[in-house]
């Protein structure tokens, strides 16, 4: 049986940001230069949470729009969005690791 679209997306937008310096603070994305960039572009070297988690979908779905649904939803359906982005902006890379391994064993 397959994983469900939540769990596919959690994992992938782990494996994103699973290297440090392929995450970031702040910012969505950035590029290789630190500019800000939409976390679906190719340029995109480092992202958040929320940049990887909708990069995840987008992989997924090819569809800007319907990306950043999918990821607001998937961070909905386990917390508020405002706490993902305290985890990685304030608690920071290890934590934000911890948080996407918890969303990924609750299933």
């Amino acid at each position: 049986m397959s994983k469900p679209l939540k769990v596919q997306i959690v994992e992938k937008a782990r494996c994103l940001i699973e290297e440090k310096e392929h995450w970031c603070r702040g910012t969505l994305a950035v590029d290789a230069h630190g500019n800000p960039v939409c976390p679906t572009d190719p340029m995109a070297k480092r992202r958040c949470a929320l940049g990887a988690l909708i990069a995840a979908a987008h992989d997924l779905t090819y569809n800007t729009r319907q990306a950043y649904d999918l990821a607001i939803s998937v961070v909905r359906s386990c917390r508020a969005t405002s706490t993902l982005v305290n985890i990685n902006d304030v608690r920071g890379h290890a934590a934000v690791l911890a948080f996407l391994d918890e969303v990924i064993a609750a299933g």
